[in-house]
């Protein structure tokens, strides 16, 4: 078995733009460990287990249609955790992943 494990997939652009809205950081986020998971020969459907640290208050119901759209059919185990404030004040999202792929040979 060959493992990834990501941590601290912010929501701030590849172009470093951050937007205030936390949704958007959310989809950032989730799109940097997209680039992440593409540049290890990967993808989403090799992720077994994703921790999302939120700030603030957050719509439920954009979170999950978020997620829901982005992991498509596949379902790897998730945690979901509010924690008070992460390495700086701008960020109110951050998404830990792990994935796993088999090696053939």
């Amino acid at each position: 078995m060959r493992w990834l494990v990501l941590s601290g997939q912010l929501g701030q652009h590849r172009d470093g733009t951050l937007s205030e809205d936390p949704a958007e950081q959310l989809a950032a986020a989730l799109e940097n460990l997209r680039f992440n998971l593409d540049a290890a020969g990967m993808t989403v459907e090799d992720v077994v287990k994703v921790t999302f640290y939120l700030v603030g208050t957050f719509d439920a119901a954009r979170r999950r249609t978020l997620v829901a759209d982005w992991f498509g059919t596949h379902r790897p185990c998730m945690t979901l955790l509010y924690v008070s404030a992460l390495a700086a004040p701008q960020y109110r999202v951050e998404v830990d992943a792990w994935a796993c792929r088999s090696v053939e040979g």
